[in-house]
């Protein structure tokens, strides 16, 4: 029911990134690297603090009960700040060091002497950390980092610091402003909060309101860009229409797996073309463990296509690497590589780097051609030119 919605609903209830909070296999690990496993089990019991403070900080733990606490002894301590800070003060410090320590202790001695965590709980730990860290920095990734962009803002900040200075002079007292921007922070990540956000960014008047605050620029409406794929009329190379191969000509024509480039015709039966494989090396970053080629049941395989993203074969071995087939043709079909060696797209990157990687956030999405905290996944594409002979025999001999 959900795929007939269009995507003009923005204004989901709940961030998108929380429903990836979910448990991982890779028992792979396990068997092929022990000492991997051991440092992570070892490092198990960070890894849950980390994991527990980011779940309250992103309100993704089950009952958010701990965010609602917090709330309110924030709340208090704020508002009857010269009353607590004399009496109430000390006992309530020593109260939450106490607390904060039994919590801390607890979990770190349940993790080294009872029961040892299996390879899937720490990579299950590792992955909700790295979702709940993209969920904290999604702010800093919606806004565009560039110069103009910062001179905008620092201009806009410097014209409206007499009218902040106003406001909290006259009407809005210092204590209740920083009770709003504490209350506005514990609940950014609120369901309810990220809901109201979303709501009100509907507004043309609250976009309009937020260009002319921030002098950033920001569009005053929101259209779906869908672009389709045009569907290939072709199913066999043996029925190709394209002569020649023209740098200009876009797209040139994909048979799934591969380009044709150029087509020549040896003899009556024999068709020779030169042909392109683009093939996608893939990697996510995992904590502890840096840029890897075990990535999450749901994500590209380590090696793939790029057009249809299906998984192909390793480029790192020519044996290991297997031409297509099609199947129930009549014709033969002969490969030769025509390079000796697979070599990386530096347009893929638009040249930024000498290996060729594009950099992403932990959805595949936001690229950059640069690393930073908030990359968790990159690719860069191989090429390799082959030519591939097809023999159109008039008869076929079975064997």
């Amino acid at each position: 029911m959900t795929d007939k919605y269009d995507e003009s609903l923005y204004a989901s209830f709940q961030p998108s990134d929380a429903k990836l909070l979910t448990s991982t296999s890779h028992t792979q690990l396990l068997t092929e690297y022990p000492i991997l496993s051991s440092a992570l089990s070892n490092i198990f019991p960070y890894l849950l603090l980390i994991d527990n403070f980011l779940e309250i900080v992103t309100w993704t733990n089950e009952d958010p009960y701990q965010n609602f606490i917090l709330i309110v002894l924030y709340s208090v301590i704020i508002m009857y700040w010269q009353i607590l800070s004399f009496i109430i003060m000390p006992i309530l410090m020593s109260v939450t060091f106490a607390c904060l320590v039994w919590s801390i202790s607890s979990i770190i001695y349940d993790s080294k002497f009872n029961e040892k965590p299996t390879i899937d709980e720490v990579l299950h730990t590792l992955h909700n950390i790295t979702i709940r860290f993209e969920m904290l920095l999604r702010p800093i990734q919606h806004f565009p980092m560039k110069k103009r962009n910062f001179v905008k803002a620092f201009i806009m900040t410097f014209l409206l610091t007499p009218i902040h200075v106003v406001l909290v002079k006259y009407v809005i007292p210092p204590q209740k402003v920083l009770w709003l921007t504490g209350l506005f922070m514990l609940t950014y990540h609120s369901p309810w909060s990220f809901s109201i956000r979303r709501l009100l960014w509907r507004s043309v008047y609250i976009r309009i309101f937020a260009f002319y605050v921030t002098g950033l620029d920001i569009k005053l409406d929101r259209t779906n860009q869908n672009h389709f794929l045009n569907i290939s009329r072709i199913h066999s190379p043996n029925t190709s229409d394209i002569e020649e191969f023209d740098e200009n000509q876009k797209p040139l024509q994909l048979l799934g797996d591969f380009k044709i480039l150029k087509k020549t015709i040896l003899s009556p039966t024999q068709l020779s073309q030169v042909v392109t494989f683009e093939i996608l090396e893939n990697e996510r970053r995992w904590v502890g463990v840096g840029w890897s080629k075990f990535v999450l049941p749901g994500d590209r395989p380590s090696y793939c296509y790029e057009q249809s993203m299906k998984p192909s074969p390793s480029i790192s071995n020519d044996n290991d690497f297997k031409f297509p087939i099609f199947e129930n043709d009549l014709y033969t079909y002969m490969w030769e590589w025509l390079e000796t060696n697979w070599k990386v797209d530096k347009e893929f990157n638009k040249g930024k780097g000498s290996e060729g990687w594009v950099y992403y956030d932990n959805n595949w999405s936001n690229e950059s051609f640069s690393d930073g905290f908030s990359k968790f996944t990159r690719s860069r594409k191989w090429t390799r030119r082959a030519t591939l002979t097809i023999d159109k025999q008039d008869i076929v001999y079975d064997e």
